[in-house]
């Protein structure tokens, strides 16, 4: 009985402090439940809203093929010719883009031309005239007014555009005003604001299933901010019929709540399994955590990356260039393919999506590892190169040109195109900005095509001058 009794005495001290210990991490979960699943919500609610407006930059990008061009300003602005507008602008936006609805305003935003794809022509949105159509964008028109007065940089200009997704009953469309400008300036304006080019892209199905799709939403639906319960995560994203916000909403993860609840029958039988029970809950935590970081990570990856190539897109060009900008020499490379735009005339879109997945796997396949390779829209392609002279830089650029002209084998059959390519570097002791540079390799770029298609050009110094040098 006394070894008993005193047997106690020594371990019953341990036992009570292991039972408030793990009562104590029992407890801890109750109180840092709502901060953690509350900082989750706020987090995928910022990674959601910058995912959509990549998508929305993209796009506004992708435009600048048709609207940053002498030629749109010397047909449209200088002299109308309606048959041009209708060849180069609504026939080509529509015919190779997912734009399904194309119009021009001339400098006093008066309607002057305006195509729809006839697939959509009776959709709720498009039903209703093109006027209607481009009287929903007045807000974006007017945006694009006033940013053409702001000061502009001397070189090729960057896009003037704006964008919202507007909401017509179940009726979805990205609508986007874009400024047409000159790129070399060979033409000037003959009025004081240029014509300005607003167009419309359908969301296919509902637009809560496309962003939720998109996105891996839980339970995404689409409505007024009132609609919208305190427990569910929202991002405003659009404008109804009749001027109110329109937001998209899902139902947020709770980990940190899942896990309590699926521990409670644990710690009511804590007494009977005290180092069972820690042991749980230690592999339930890591667990969790290794969950929201994989999610968190899927998301900045889609945030970072584009969808169809996997190759890095726009919002990694400056962080890239800041940390491989201090390499000496660094060698900067824009691409654009030349041919692709009659592949996807010819065989579709998805001929042309699988045809960038191609050429975007045998740029991977051709650079070193410690090469950078992004899509910045399109068909247009850029590459940062450490360590590497620029004479070397332009062998590989031939090389790579070689590879890129040979054949694809796609789904519709074979297909060739080919690439010209834009060079300049950055010496050692240099301090340029991202876009000083890319401006330099894109002026290159435009060099080869007006010289020679498939060729490679070089910016040799960074001086305002523009001295190329080329090489077939």
């Amino acid at each position: 009985m006394v070894r008993r009794f005193t047997h106690l005495k020594l371990v019953g001290p341990a036992i009570a402090a292991i039972a408030l210990l793990i009562a104590g991490l029992a407890v801890i979960p109750y109180l840092g439940v709502a901060k953690l699943d509350s900082e989750g919500r706020v987090r995928q609610e910022t990674l959601v809203e910058r995912n959509i407006s990549i998508w929305v930059t993209d796009v506004e990008f992708a435009l600048t093929a048709w609207t940053i061009w002498d030629e749109s300003i010397a047909k449209i602005d200088n002299v109308f010719d309606a048959d041009w507008a209708d060849r180069n602008i609504g026939a080509s936006l529509i015919g190779t883009s997912r734009t399904r609805f194309a119009a021009i305003l001339d400098a006093d935003n008066r309607l002057i031309y305006d195509k729809t794809a006839d697939e959509i022509a009776s959709r709720p949105f498009f039903i209703r005239g093109p006027a209607a159509v481009v009287g929903d964008a007045q807000v974006l028109i007017e945006q694009v007014r006033a940013q053409e007065q702001a000061p502009k940089k001397a070189g090729i200009p960057g896009p003037i555009a704006f964008s919202k997704i507007e909401v017509l009953n179940s009726d979805a469309v990205l609508l986007t005003a874009s400024l047409f400008q000159p790129d070399f300036r060979t033409v000037t304006l003959r009025h004081s604001r240029a014509p300005i080019l607003v167009s419309a892209i359908p969301i296919a199905g509902s637009l809560q299933a496309f962003l939720g799709d998109r996105f891996l939403l839980d339970d995404a639906t689409v409505g007024p901010l009132s609609s919208v319960g305190p427990e569910r995560a929202h991002v405003e994203i659009a404008v109804g019929p009749n001027g109110q916000a329109e937001v998209l909403s899902w139902r947020s993860p709770t980990p940190a709540r899942d896990l309590l609840l699926q521990s409670l029958p644990l710690i009511a039988t804590v007494a009977f399994v005290l180092v069972s029970g820690a042991a749980f809950a230690i592999w339930s935590s890591r667990r969790m955590v290794a969950s929201l970081l994989d999610a968190e990570q899927r998301m900045r990856h889609a945030a970072t990356h584009d969808f169809l190539t996997g190759l890095a897109n726009r919002s990694l060009l400056e962080p890239e260039f800041a940390r491989l900008a201090t390499t000496a020499p660094l060698s900067v490379v824009c691409l654009d393919l030349d041919g692709f735009k009659p592949v996807n005339d010819r065989h579709g879109h998805a001929a042309g999506d699988e045809l960038l997945q191609d050429v975007s796997r045998r740029l991977r396949a051709a650079c070193r590892q410690v090469d950078v390779v992004f899509r910045l829209g399109g068909d247009e392609f850029a590459i940062l190169m450490p360590w590497i002279p620029q004479q070397e830089a332009m062998r590989f650029c031939e090389a790579l040109s070689s590879a890129l002209s040979a054949p694809y084998r796609l789904a519709c059959g074979d297909v060739s195109i080919g690439a010209s390519f834009g060079l300049t570097e950055i010496a050692s002791g240099q301090n340029e900005t991202c876009a000083a540079v890319f401006r330099r390799a894109d002026a290159a770029l435009y060099e080869s095509k007006k010289r020679r298609r498939g060729s490679v050009s070089i910016v040799q110094e960074p001086s305002a001058g523009d001295i190329f040098r080329s090489c077939a």
